[in-house]
């Protein structure tokens, strides 16, 4: 017996994997970010600490978005750019049907259906 694998089988393998190494840093950079917590309680004050003023103290710097809302804004940009990339690639499968000869023998679909 001979398996087929399909496209969607190689999709979901790629997904675990980077899946599985987005797991892996994260818990890597926990356990680095506990070992400088850790390590820094035990360090010896600085003769500058609370003398230098902090990022937001800083000029020009009190509108700077939170890191939450950075990640947040560029995926929905990322989110939008994808979709607009999507129907430009249906568009252009639509104009060039007439130049595939496989596409003459089937009717082409109007509408794709939308992934979520």
């Amino acid at each position: 017996m001979t398996a087929t694998i399909t496209t969607k089988d190689v999709q979901d393998q790629v997904l675990g994997v980077v899946r599985k190494s987005q797991e892996m840093t994260l818990d890597a950079i926990k356990q680095a970010v506990e070992t400088v917590n850790t390590a820094a309680g035990k360090l010896p004050g600085m003769p500058f600490a609370g003398k230098l003023p902090s990022l937001h103290q800083l000029p020009g710097t009190t509108a700077l978005p939170t890191p939450e809302t950075v990640v947040s804004s560029t995926f929905d940009f990322l989110d939008r750019l994808l979709a607009e990339q999507r129907k430009f690639a249906d568009e252009l499968i639509k104009a060039t049907a007439s130049l595939r000869p496989a596409a003459k023998a089937e009717p082409a679909a109007d509408s794709a259906p939308a992934a979520e």
